[in-house]
């Protein structure tokens, strides 16, 4: 886990997900439940935190990683370990 702010909330991000296409990337922060379900940081057209069925954008992942070191924060984000 890496932990990553806004200034005024901190994260701790699990995974990131970038889906083809629309790009969308999606920092995962909490672990997959049972339904294949987890809160992320949701960065396209603009930015949410929100609920997301990885069953769903499966289909659609162009990379995904667990390793933080080699990713940049969300836009307006940055790493605070």
């Amino acid at each position: 886990m890496r932990e990553m702010t806004d200034g005024s909330q901190i994260l701790g991000v699990l995974e990131w997900i970038i889906v083809k296409g629309i790009f969308w990337e999606y920092y995962v922060i909490e672990e997959w439940n049972e339904d294949n379900c987890a809160y992320c940081l949701v960065d396209g057209q603009f930015q949410e935190i929100g609920l997301v069925c990885l069953d769903e954008i499966m289909p659609h992942i162009s990379a995904r990683t667990d390793d933080l070191k080699k990713i940049s924060p969300a836009p307006g984000w940055k790493w605070i370990n």
